[in-house]
């Protein structure tokens, strides 16, 4: 049975996760970029985008940042919101050093933004 947009979508968010906390290759975090960018973005022309909002109150920090960057362009408020509160954490507040690089690239999405065909 082929999987859904959705399954792929949270498929490579599981494994861009699991790949932050294992400190894996850059090469396959990247990998799974690709593929989390492109099956959101089927799901954005399709129109179902509102199933990957409830990813932007995960426990998980990675899962937040991730969809807020998929999603930025359909929510900006939500995903600015979601964005600054992971930009202003901090290892000494409990942030994961694992997630360290997330919290950078959260700051610099802000500060940059995100291209108005992301993704």
């Amino acid at each position: 049975m082929k999987k859904d947009d959705l399954e792929y979508v949270v498929e490579a968010l599981q494994k861009r996760d699991e790949i932050l906390i294992k400190d894996k290759p850059v090469r396959r975090y990247n990998k799974y970029f690709d593929q989390m960018c492109k099956y959101a973005r089927k799901m954005i022309n399709d129109n179902r985008q509102v199933e990957l909002l409830p990813f932007l109150d995960s426990e998980n920090i990675s899962y937040r940042s991730d969809v807020a960057g998929l999603l930025f362009n359909c929510y900006p408020e939500k995903c600015k919101q979601v964005l600054k509160e992971i930009s202003e954490m901090s290892v000494r507040d409990g942030l994961p050093k694992y997630y360290s690089d997330i919290r950078i690239s959260a700051k610099m999405a802000l500060e940059i933004g995100i291209p108005q065909n992301f993704p």
